[in-house]
């Protein structure tokens, strides 16, 4: 844009602005807001005042400054949609919901005393040690989840170290090891499921699959599943009788669906539930103590609250089970496909009287 006056002054500063922007690499092509209305003001100080500028001229630079300022203002306002849009779209983990992954999981998130939970693959029936590690690589835990079936199952940690003191907010990882019989070997922590929902952990996309988190830095595979395929298959079951180690919790009405909690206990102590909702959030920790238990099936009342006694959302909700020695203690459902049941447009059978859901992905066994 070019300023032009009958004013000497004026045009001497135009000039001395313009020789020096050549000069520069580094400067702007073009006369930038500030510099505009220096000028501006500099022409208004300077003109004679027996031969102002005309009103005409005068209007005509104002609505050049306007359009000056609408321009740079949708500049700003088209970065900043590029800069939003690119950041959205990196790692979007929504396209993922519906779709089967597998992945390989190894780390838990601490945050403000809550613990995702981990994940890990039997080959068979087995003894488990389980050790975290903090981001240096120092071991911070051990756990010893003792004999473990075959299958698929979680890793739950407190949060707290060796000593007992809880450890700072951020990620950790895990090893998992298993002594089948002939000394202890790693275990595969991979885990494959479908995708019923993402969360952030600082500003980080995270997939819910089969209760856990699952990065998409560690996504290993994804299939596209064909809803009337699946909705002919899953019919299939309905009569059958199947085992899963992932039973999941419908909370419908604010009643829970079914019976109440069940496990097994091949030894009485004291136990811990711990229910978390579908993001992996811990919602409520209920203790039974010895006294009220007995070997074998045992069953607990989760009446659809909170901690702080609050009315949870209707949704899905799992829960795990571990002993006062720090043994976890499998939560399989069991039983005869009685029905399926259709909650956030998927599909899953109901097992048996308990009213349990199972997502196909974890059926261990059809018998």
């Amino acid at each position: 844009m070019t300023v032009s006056s009958s004013n000497p002054v004026l045009d001497n500063i135009s000039s001395s602005y313009i020789s020096s922007t050549s000069a520069s690499a580094e400067a702007e092509e073009t006369l930038g807001r500030e510099e505009f209305l220096t000028l501006l003001v500099a022409q208004l100080e300077n003109q004679d005042p027996l031969n102002p500028q005309e009103g005409t001229d005068f209007t005509a630079q104002l609505a050049e400054y306007s359009q000056l300022e609408q321009l740079m203002n949708l500049n700003g306002s088209i970065e900043g949609m590029a800069d939003a849009f690119q950041t959205g779209s990196e790692g979007d983990g929504l396209q993922y919901i519906g779709k089967e992954v597998t992945g390989n999981i190894d780390s838990l998130h601490v945050s403000e005393g809550s613990v995702t939970s981990g994940f890990y693959n039997m080959t068979s029936a087995g003894d488990v040690i389980v050790d975290i590690y903090d981001s240096s690589g120092n071991k911070v835990d051990r756990l010893y989840n003792g004999q473990q079936a075959a299958g698929g199952q979680l890793v739950t940690w407190d949060g707290t170290d060796s000593t007992g003191k809880a450890v700072k907010d951020g990620t950790y990882t895990y090893v998992v090891m298993a002594n089948y019989g002939n000394g202890y070997e790693q275990v595969k922590t991979s885990v494959t499921g479908t995708v019923d929902g993402v969360t952030y952990n600082d500003g980080t996309p995270y997939l819910v699959v089969q209760g856990v988190l699952m990065s998409l830095e560690d996504l290993t595979s994804v299939t596209e599943l064909n809803s009337d395929s699946d909705t002919e298959s899953i019919m299939d079951y309905l009569g059958q009788s199947v085992k899963s180690k992932a039973p999941i919790v419908l909370l419908e009405d604010g009643e829970v669906y079914g019976q109440d909690l069940g496990f097994e206990l091949d030894e009485v102590e004291d136990v811990t539930i711990s229910v978390y909702d579908a993001y992996d959030e811990l919602v409520n920790t209920i203790t039974v103590k010895a006294d009220e238990l007995e070997e074998g099936a045992n069953t607990v009342h989760w009446n659809g609250l909170n901690s702080n006694g609050t009315q949870m959302n209707d949704g899905l909700y799992y829960y795990t089970v571990k002993t006062e020695s720090g043994k976890s203690i499998p939560t399989e459902a069991a039983g005869e496909v009685t029905a399926i049941k259709n909650v956030n447009n998927s599909q899953y059978l109901v097992v048996g009287e308990s009213g349990r859901l199972v997502a196909l992905s974890t059926v261990d066994e059809i018998y």
